[in-house]
């Protein structure tokens, strides 16, 4: 994220804001680890962040913590629908374009009228987001928001739920840390 952009959204963030946060379309664990860290990083700064996932997610990661506050756009149409047009920002995390969330939501991101940050390491991402993180060298999502924590001066704030939700993503996207991706820097993580 350029200089620039990390210091206005960091201005943005000082006071509480209501803010969604979004994986794609049958998230896996990089997904629901990133977006659950964040959403637990942003509760401990005094936001009111909701997860909207816009489908339901693999039953062996219902064990995350928060994973039962998600909301799922596909079943949960209303309740969704009102948490993003309530938002004051939507962070979309690990996907690099809208139509990764499925046709409805993806209408329902469009009309959103304000803006959003991406944080994700795959290629080409679209020019949506206002707030861009984007680096395909790194192998997760979750290694990217600890990054962005790192980034913000938060690294302090990572408790046992943030730790968790971020190594669970890190686990499933690097292969229990076989794939070429994992770097040092991942290991530290």
């Amino acid at each position: 994220m350029k200089k620039e952009q990390l210091q206005q959204l960091q201005e943005f963030l000082v006071s509480p804001k209501n803010i969604v946060i979004v994986p794609h379309k049958n998230p896996d664990g990089d997904a629901m680890g990133s977006t659950l860290a964040l959403y637990h990083f942003l509760k401990k700064e005094g936001h009111n962040p909701t997860v909207v996932s816009p489908n339901d997610y693999p039953d062996f990661l219902y064990w995350l913590p928060g994973s039962k506050k998600v909301l799922k756009f596909d079943k949960q149409n209303s309740q969704s629908k009102k948490a993003i047009k309530k938002a004051d920002i939507i962070f979309l995390l690990d996907f690099n374009a809208l139509h990764r969330v499925g046709d409805d939501m993806e209408k329902t991101l469009e009309a959103f009228s304000d803006d959003f940050v991406m944080i994700d390491h795959h290629q080409q991402p679209d020019s949506i987001a206002k707030y861009l993180y984007s680096d395909t060298s790194i192998s997760s999502t979750c290694q990217m928001v600890y990054q962005f924590l790192e980034m913000l001066g938060k690294v302090d704030e990572i408790d046992e739920k943030i730790a968790t939700c971020l190594y669970t993503g890190i686990m499933t996207d690097t292969g229990s840390f076989r794939f070429s991706s994992t770097t040092s820097t991942t290991h530290r993580i």
